[in-house]
C-alpha cells in the first residue's frame, strides 16, 4: 500500500510525543484516576446504517466496555402521535463491535430505530432515536452523493457531511482514503466517523477501499466486509453499483478481474456504475508521473486494461478519488471520444484532502477539471442520468447528463476460456446471457458465423482470437473479444537446485543496466530472493541482480505477477517472462511460462531510483492460488 504522512498529522503525533514528555510525574496518578473514571459504557462510534435494501437495513455501532446490543422499531401511523418503539432484534452474546439487521419493512413508509446496550455490570447506554425510510424504487427516482479523500481532515469533511445531508440522498458512495492511516485506531473513532454521525445514521455509505486504509481490518469490520476482500455489488432499483478494490492485483489472469467481469456480464439493470478508489484516466500532471519528472501516465497503468471491460460490457459510469480535485472525462470508447457508445470517468476526491496544483492544460479526453473541495449529486430517472459537482460554497460548478435510449440494448455475451494460456488444446465457450438473440463470432479474421444456441463451445489448437457479440433485428450487444495462447513447453533445466546469489551494483540508474558490463560492488548467497539479504545497501541509486532455481511441482502453465518500484526485470531460463523496467511507483505486471516439472533457472533484475524499495514476485498454476516465489525456492 502507497500512503504519504501530511504535515496535519505529523503535527498531531509530535504534540502528543511532547504532551507526554512534559507531563509531571505527580500528573499521571490524576491521567489514571480519569482513566478508571471514564470507564463507564459508551459509544466509541456512534450508531450508523450499512447494507440497506429493499426491506432491510443494518444499524451499527461500537462501545467502549462489551455490552448486550439491542435495537428497538417503531412504525409510524397517522393516528399515532409518538410511535412506541419496540425491541425488534438483540444480540445473544456481549461485544464491543455491534451488528445488527432489521428485516421485513415496507418500502417507502416512515420507521423510527434506536440502539440500547447492556453492559455486563447492567450499566445502560441509548442511541438517538432516528427515523429511517426504505427507498421504493418503483415509484421514486435514484438519488445519491459521492465523495472521496478526506483523509483526516476534519473540518472540511464534516462541513461535506452537513451539505451532503442536505441533500436528503438515499444514500452516499465513498471512493475511498476515509483516514490518513488506517493502522491507526483514532483515525477512524476521532476523525471519520464523528465528522459524519449525523449522516451516517440517517443515510448509509457504501465504501470502495483507499491505498490510506493500509488494507487494514478496521476497514472491513467497520464495513461490514469480509477481511481481504473489498469487491461488492449493490442493487439501487434499475441501478447496480461495482466497488472494487483498486489496490491489489486486477490483472487480466488475476480472480478479482474474472469475478469482475461476471458480474458484469450477468447484470441485468439497465444502468451499470463501477467505483474505486484509483482513476483509469486523469490528466493531472504529477500523480502517475515518473520521479524523473517524464511524461505522465493518463491514469493508474495497474488498472488501464478496466476500460475495455468497462467498454464491452456498457457501463455508463466510473466513479474514482485518489488524485486531489475534481475531473470529468468525455464519453470513452476505444481510446476515442465517443458519445454513443462511450464510458465517462469522474473523479471526485475532494473531501478534504489538499488539492493538487492546477494545470495550464487539458488532455484530450478531459472535459472538465476543477482542483477544489467538493461532493456529487448522482440521481437517475428512467432514461436519464444527472451529475453535479458542489462546492463547499453550494455553488454547482460542472453538471453532465446522458439520456439512454429507451429499448434495452442486449448483453454482450461472457467469452470464457478453460485456460488463457495452454500446452495442447483448449476450449472457449461463447455464453449468451441474454433472454432472445443469436450468437455472432468469428475466429481471427474469418467471416462470422451465427448460432442459436444458448452457448458455443470452440476446441482451440494454436494461438486464437474469439471476437463475439449478440444479435437480433434492429439491436445488437457490444462485442466482446478473447485470445488464447499456446505456450510452447519449456524443459527442466537441472538435476537439483541451484543457491540464490545476488550481485549488488551503486550508480545513478533509470533504466536496468546491463549487468554482465558492470563490475558488482558486493556477491551475496541468500536464503531467499528477498531484498532484505542485500545489507548493507544505499539508501537510493542502487541495482540488484538476482539469480537461483525454482522446484516446479507439477508440469503446468504458470503465471508469474512481479510488482516494484523501481523497474524489475523476471526471467525464466534465459527468457524474459515479465518487463516492468523505468522509474515508476509501485506497477503491477504479469506474466506466462509452460514449465516441466522439475527445477528452472530464475533471474530477476531490480533498480532502486530513490524514495521506497518494492520488489513483490509471486507464482502459481493460473486460475489458482499466488504463492510468494521463495515458496518455490528449495534452498
Amino acid at each position: 500500500m502507497k500512503y504519504r504522512e501530511n504535515n496535519s498529522y505529523r503535527i498531531k503525533r509530535f504534540t502528543r510525543f511532547i504532551v507526554l514528555i512534559l507531563i509531571p510525574v505527580c500528573s499521571i496518578s490524576q491521567l489514571f484516576a480519569q482513566e478508571s473514571e471514564n470507564s463507564d459504557l459508551n459509544f466509541i462510534v456512534s450508531p450508523y446504517l450499512q447494507d440497506l435494501s429493499d426491506n432491510s437495513f443494518c444499524v451499527m455501532w461500537e462501545t467502549s466496555l462489551p455490552a448486550n446490543g439491542q435495537v428497538f422499531l417503531a412504525k409510524t401511523h397517522r393516528h399515532i402521535l409518538r410511535p412506541e418503539l419496540k425491541c425488534y432484534e438483540k444480540e445473544e452474546s456481549p461485544a464491543n463491535l455491534h451488528r445488527l439487521t432489521i428485516s421485513n419493512l415496507i418500502p417507502g413508509e416512515l420507521y423510527f430505530y434506536q440502539v440500547k446496550n447492556i453492559s455486563e455490570n447492567r450499566d445502560t447506554l441509548e442511541g438517538p432515536v432516528t427515523q429511517i425510510v426504505i427507498p421504493d424504487y418503483n415509484q421514486s427516482a435514484i438519488n445519491f452523493t459521492v465523495v472521496g479523500d478526506n483523509q483526516g481532515h476534519l473540518k472540511s469533511w464534516e462541513r461535506i457531511s452537513d451539505l451532503m445531508f442536505e441533500e436528503c440522498p438515499q444514500f452516499v458512495v465513498h471512493v475511498g482514503d476515509f483516514v490518513a492511516y488506517g493502522h491507526h485506531g483514532d483515525d477512524w473513532t476521532d476523525e471519520f466517523f464523528p465528522q459524519a454521525q449525523n449522516l451516517m445514521r440517517h443515510i448509509p455509505l457504501y465504501p470502495a477501499i483507499g491505498n490510506h486504509e493500509m488494507n487494514d481490518e478496521r476497514y472491513y469490520r467497520y464495513f461490514n466486509r469480509p477481511y481481504n476482500n473489498a469487491f461488492y455489488t449493490v442493487k439501487k432499483g434499475d441501478l447496480r453499483l461495482f466497488f472494487i478494490d483498486t489496490n491489489k492485483d486486477l490483472l487480466p489472469g488475476s480472480a478479482r478481474y474474472r469475478e469482475l467481469e461476471n458480474a458484469l456480464a450477468g447484470c441485468t439493470e439497465r444502468w451499470k456504475i463501477a467505483v474505486h478508489h484509483h482513476p483509469v484516466f486523469t490528466s493531472d500532471i504529477a500523480s502517475y508521473r515518473s520521479s524523473l519528472m517524464a511524461t505522465a501516465d493518463k491514469g493508474d497503468p495497474n488498472i488501464s486494461h478496466l476500460k475495455d471491460l468497462y467498454e464491452s460490457n456498457g457501463v455508463d459510469l466510473v466513479l474514482s478519488g485518489h488524485v486531489h480535485g475534481y475531473e470529468r472525462s468525455y464519453p470513452i470508447f476505444k481510446n476515442q471520444i465517443n458519445k454513443e457508445n462511450g464510458v465517462v470517468y469522474i473523479i471526485s476526491a475532494g473531501g478534504g484532502g489538499g488539492c493538487n496544483r492546477e494545470s495550464s492544460y487539458k488532455e484530450w479526453f478531459t472535459q472538465a477539471t476543477k482542483k477544489r473541495l467538493h461532493y456529487l449529486n448522482v440521481q437517475i430517472e428512467g432514461n436519464t442520468l444527472k451529475v453535479e459537482a458542489v462546492d463547499t460554497s453550494r455553488i454547482v460548478f460542472d453538471t453532465w447528463e446522458v439520456e439512454k435510449q429507451k429499448e434495452l440494448q442486449l448483453k454482450a455475451p461472457l467469452i470464457i476460456t478453460s485456460e488463457k494460456y495452454f500446452n495442447d488444446t483448449a476450449t472457449v465457450t461463447i455464453r449468451n446471457t441474454n433472454e432472445s438473440g443469436a450468437i455472432n463470432f468469428r475466429v481471427n479474421d474469418e467471416n462470422y458465423q451465427t448460432s442459436f444456441d444458448r452457448s458455443v463451445s470452440l476446441k482451440l489448437e494454436n494461438t486464437t482470437t474469439v471476437s463475439a457479440f449478440v444479435g437480433e433485428p434492429h439491436n445488437n450487444s457490444r462485442e466482446t473479444m478473447k485470445t488464447v495462447t499456446k505456450l510452447q513447453l519449456m524443459k527442466k533445466q537441472r538435476q537439483s537446485e541451484n543457491k540464490v546469489t545476488a550481485t549488488y551494483y551503486e550508480g545513478n540508474f533509470s533504466m536496468l543496466p546491463d549487468f554482465e558490463t558492470l563490475k558488482p560492488l558486493k556477491s551475496f548467497t541468500l536464503d531467499s530472493l528477498a531484498m532484505d539479504g542485500i545489507q548493507p545497501r544505499a539508501k537510493d541509486h542502487f541495482a540488484v541482480c538476482f539469480k537461483g532455481s525454482i522446484s516446479v511441482p507439477e508440469t503446468s502453465v504458470y503465471r508469474f505477477f512481479l510488482e516494484s518500484f523501481d523497474g524489475s526485470m523476471l526471467l525464466i531460463d534465459g527468457k524474459s517472462i515479465i518487463e516492468n523496467d523505468g522509474v515508476h511507483y509501485e506497477i503491477f505486471e504479469e506474466g506466462y511460462a509452460n514449465l516441466e516439472k522439475g527445477y528452472h533457472d530464475i533471474e530477476v533484475r531490480y533498480f532502486d531510483y530513490v524514495r521506497r524499495e518494492t520488489l513483490n514476485i509471486r507464482m502459481g498454476k493460473q486460475d489458482e492460488e499466488m504463492l510468494d516465489i521463495n515458496h518455490f525456492i528449495k534452498n
